[in-house]
């Protein structure tokens, strides 16, 4: 009976570990995907209504006037409980702002701020509470442009 001789090798395989924030039954949507959406401003040629904020699409957005002091607003609909809020700023971006949430669209309570913000993906999160409405409050701009996002998601976990 002849030896077989080769080299023999010993490949690792590789696991990959993924992270899920949530128990299965836990409610994981997207609250404002299809709300209702307004803002204090909204840029106009181009026109980029807030809208397009919570429309689902990555390549579209909301873009505001060039200038601080801008909001974003979503409607859920009726109260929801609010833990988390992803903003996916495009290259206008925000440096400081506000996370707030309101029972009713006029008294607002401050649950997230940062000074320090540089743009890309922020997932922001906070203690949950009890909001129909939520918005991103820009009070410095990142840029010399207004306030831009692809996409403001809320979550409530």
């Amino acid at each position: 009976m002849p030896l077989c001789r080769f080299s023999w090798q010993n490949r690792p395989t590789y696991q990959q570990v993924v992270s899920f924030p949530a128990r299965r039954g836990d409610p994981i949507a997207n609250l404002a995907a299809g709300a209702s959406a307004g803002a204090s401003s909204t840029q106009i040629l181009p026109y980029y209504p807030a809208s397009r904020a919570v429309d689902g699409d990555p390549t579209t957005r909301w873009a505001s006037a060039s200038s601080d002091d801008q909001w974003l607003r979503v409607d859920l609909g009726s109260a929801r409980t609010v833990a988390r809020v992803v903003l996916r700023w495009e290259a206008a971006y925000g440096k400081a702002y506000e996370i707030q949430t309101s029972p009713d669209g006029s008294s607002w309570t401050t649950v997230y701020s940062t000074t320090t913000g540089d743009g890309g993906v922020d997932n922001v999160t906070f203690g949950p509470a009890s909001a129909r409405y939520v918005r991103m409050h820009g009070i410095t701009r990142g840029t010399g442009y207004g306030y831009s996002l692809y996409e403001m998601e809320v979550y409530s976990r």
